[in-house]
């Protein structure tokens, strides 16, 4: 069994590791709907936007290993901390619940990453700049 790999506490690496587990979190909590949302459409809809989670988070993990300069990949980053070294917000690692939570959970976490986004895509941090980019359309 792999170690689990320590981190570098440094603020700017924890705050896109806050942002890209919350997104990591919040993907796998929408992937547990696949196949069980009320209506095909809601299913296909869910699952997208896990994907696109995934998506943001890997990038960000990809970033934040950059700036860590210890050499982690997005993959040890994501899964190969101890439980404490997870940053992402509480909301997003409640239980599925029903549909209705899930979706004014989203409602509340959209809300939150679109002020993000936007504001990150003026970060000084070109990198993060081009991510919140992409990810605020």
């Amino acid at each position: 069994m792999t170690q689990s790999i320590e981190l570098r506490r440094d603020p700017a690496v924890q705050y896109l590791l806050r942002i890209a587990d919350t997104t990591l979190i919040l993907a796998q909590r929408l992937g547990e709907w696949c196949g069980h949302a009320p209506i095909l459409e809601e299913d296909i809809a869910l699952t997208n936007m896990a994907l696109d989670l995934v998506g943001q988070s890997r990038a960000l993990l990809t970033r934040a290993g950059e700036l860590e300069g210890r050499g982690h990949d997005e993959d040890q980053l994501a899964f190969l901390r101890d439980e404490r070294d997870y940053f992402n917000l509480t909301l997003v690692e409640l239980p599925r619940g029903d549909f209705a939570f899930t979706v004014l959970r989203n409602l509340f976490v959209a809300g939150w990453a679109r002020l993000l986004w936007e504001r990150l895509c003026d970060s000084g941090d070109v990198e993060v700049a081009a991510i919140a980019g992409k990810a605020v359309k």
